[in-house]
């Protein structure tokens, strides 16, 4: 099943959507972090994880690494990655 879900994103235009999506957070980050500490000290610790870990993962993916454990896959899936990080573009575009 881990498998079968890492396959269906190990194609190159989801890779570049990972590429697009991590530079994008990555910039919204830097360019805005007073208003990153202000929004992230009112939310709980799973949000803040969640979003650190979601970049992360786009990072690892966008870039390239193939990852060949199912172990690894498991901790490192892009699906991960794809949520946390539509969920902060949404909500820093909203505010």
């Amino acid at each position: 099943m881990i498998n079968l879900l890492y396959q269906l994103t190990n194609k190159g235009s989801l890779r570049t959507l990972s590429f697009i999506l991590a530079i994008t957070l990555t910039i919204f980050f830097f360019f805005n972090v007073n208003q990153f500490a202000t929004q992230l000290r009112a939310v709980e610790f799973y949000y803040v994880f969640a979003l650190i870990w979601g970049t992360v993962v786009l990072w690892i993916h966008g870039i390239g690494f193939e990852i060949r454990t199912m172990i690894w896959r498991t901790i490192f899936m892009p699906w991960v990655g794809y949520v946390a990080g539509i969920i902060s573009l949404f909500n820093n575009l909203l505010t």
